[in-house]
């Protein structure tokens, strides 16, 4: 009897150590996209809360401009989109060794002037689709030149300092020897919504006080200029600028419309959202850490295709699926984090807001749910876009972010009706 139980304790002796010993050869394996992740992620949290923030202040200006409400989602993850997509480019190119930090030319160079035509051109479509959907659900909103405007002078604003943050981004990962993919989607996505939300103020803000005539003026500007973006684009010299420029844009379009439908169930629920502020400060943070965590998955497989670590299987292979552990690991934090920062700030702020406990079960559920459906979908995205022979760092992040807001946005109020 001795001997047996024994032996059955020296069996569960070396099964715990072999776990913990997988365990710790687990981190040791993704020491970096821990150390570099986490941080990033984090820095994305803060930076998101404080666009929570700034959405808090604009309730008073989603009152005055109906249907703005539809608008922010998308342009918000536009400029994921594009400079996410940017940034992932950026990071393959140093995988396979063809970077130089060289402005006048280069992968660099095209990189950013592809990057601005796609900004310009979707800025105004966006104006356009809110406008569209809103008509499409029967929703009160302002004008079609109105959204293009508001469109088109916050995306500018907000693509101009992202082009600058992921350039010195990538120039600085080059010449200090980092793993791009780890930390471009989470700091883009963080800078992008601090910016592109007040942005967008501004712009809304020179909406109410210009004369409508001005208004329309503009929008026939800024019109042609979006024009003049796609026929260059569509026709550039540059081979790679309009490969980028021609796989992008169709994937944006449909980016876009996917993170409209988010906004517009945001903006049927509006009065909901502003009776608890606290709920409406925590879905900027929420949704960009879905996809901050969508775009370093795809990233990381992109680069893992390109390079053939990992290939486009119908079952994602093992070094895929450790991924999938590790974008868990980062969404029990993340989201935890995202629930606990909400509650307090709007606790100093003295809004409105559920307890601390039931904000964060709300935050953590609503979390997982998102990383469960991302990693999966992120990775047959990747795996489709790859073997139909298109760069899944082009197609990858936009369609995988903008979805996520859809999602996300489904996820969050399940988990708000079932915790709250």
């Amino acid at each position: 009897m001795r001997v047996v139980l024994s032996s059955s304790l020296e069996k569960a002796n070396i099964g715990v150590s072999r776990a913990l010993g997988a365990i710790l050869d687990f981190f040791y394996e993704f020491s970096d996209v821990f150390r570099q992740g986490t941080f990033s992620l984090a820095l994305c949290a803060v930076g998101d809360l404080l666009a929570g923030v700034s959405l808090g202040f604009m309730m008073d200006m989603l009152r005055l401009l109906p249907g703005l409400m539809i608008l922010i989602p998308p342009a918000i993850d536009m400029r994921g989109n594009v400079y996410g997509a940017l940034g992932s480019r950026l990071g393959t190119a140093m995988h396979i060794g063809v970077f130089s930090p060289d402005l006048k030319d280069g992968v660099l160079r095209k990189n950013m002037q592809a990057s601005l035509l796609i900004t310009i051109l979707m800025s105004v479509a966006l104006g356009f689709l809110a406008r569209a959907v809103a008509a499409l659900f029967g929703l009160k909103s302002i004008s079609a030149a109105a959204f293009v405007v508001i469109s088109v002078v916050g995306g500018v604003i907000s693509g101009v300092i992202l082009l600058f943050v992921v350039t010195a981004l990538a120039i600085l990962g080059y010449r200090r020897n980092w793993d791009i993919d780890n930390v471009s989607a989470p700091i883009v996505t963080a800078v992008g919504d601090i910016v592109t939300l007040p942005s967008l103020y501004v712009a809304a803000l020179l909406t109410l006080l210009l004369p409508e005539e001005v208004i329309l003026v503009l929008f026939a500007i800024f019109v042609a200029l979006a024009a003049a973006c796609a026929f260059y684009g569509l026709d550039a010299d540059d081979r790679d600028v309009r490969r980028i420029f021609r796989e992008s844009v169709p994937m944006l379009f449909v980016a876009g419309l996917l993170s409209a439908f988010a906004g517009v169930t945001i903006e049927s629920r509006l009065e909901s959202f502003l009776t608890l502020p606290a709920l409406l400060i925590m879905v900027p943070p929420f949704l960009a850490e879905g996809g901050a965590l969508s775009g370093i998955l795809a990233a990381r497989i992109s680069s893992m295709l390109h390079i053939g670590t990992a290939r486009p299987r119908l079952m994602p292979e093992k070094d895929v699926l450790k991924n999938f552990v590790i974008i868990y690991m980062f969404a029990a934090f993340v989201f935890s984090l995202v629930g606990v920062s909400a509650w307090a700030v709007s606790h100093a702020m003295g809004l409105a807001t559920p307890p601390l406990t039931r904000m964060g079960a709300a935050t953590l559920i609503g979390g997982l749910l998102c990383a469960t459906f991302l990693n999966f979908f992120t990775y047959y995205v990747a795996v489709a876009a790859f073997t139909f022979g298109l760069d899944p760092d082009n197609e990858c992040i936009p369609i995988t972010t903008s979805t996520m807001d859809v999602i996300g946005v489904l996820c969050i109020l399940l988990a708000i009706t079932m915790t709250l």
